[in-house]
């Protein structure tokens, strides 16, 4: 299976962090995110994503919105994908079986989960609007090798 784990974009601020809407820069470079991530997708020869699953605060659902627009999949708001996710909330994705699944999340949980997955700390932690496209043989430490990434943008 494949999983893209992938960073919301840049966010203004707001009296309440679950309505923090994206800049203008944050939409802009999500755009242009995307592009870059169907170019790799379709160059490394990866599957195409079958779901867009996303946290439901506001920055989460603008960016699944436009990474799903992109990829003509449309997204899922997920709660165990909200701010207070754990690694054991991602066994749903399994359960889905499906050939690419990408996530939308927050920071510290979208790098934990990838350093994770690979048992390693090396791929940087993700930035606004990164991302990374995991190739998995099953949910725990270690079971994941790095297909595809852009950890700044």
């Amino acid at each position: 299976m494949l999983v893209t784990v992938w960073r919301h974009g840049e966010a203004g601020s707001a009296p309440r962090d679950r309505d923090r809407a994206l800049t203008t820069f944050g939409i802009q470079a999500l755009s242009k995110a995307v592009l870059r991530f169907e170019e790799r997708t379709h160059d490394k020869l990866l599957p195409g994503v079958t779901s867009v699953l996303s946290s439901p605060w506001l920055r989460t659902l603008q960016t699944a919105d436009i990474v799903g627009k992109a990829l003509a999949v449309s997204p899922t708001a997920e709660a165990w994908l909200a701010p207070s996710a754990v690694l054991t909330d991602v066994e749903a994705v399994f359960e889905r079986q499906e050939k690419h699944v990408l996530l939308v999340s927050h920071q510290p949980f979208v790098s934990e989960l990838l350093w994770y997955w690979l048992d390693s700390t090396a791929l940087a932690p993700l930035a606004p609007g990164g991302w990374a496209s995991v190739a998995i043989a099953g949910h725990g430490r270690g079971l994941g090798t790095v297909a595809n990434s852009e950890v700044q943008i």
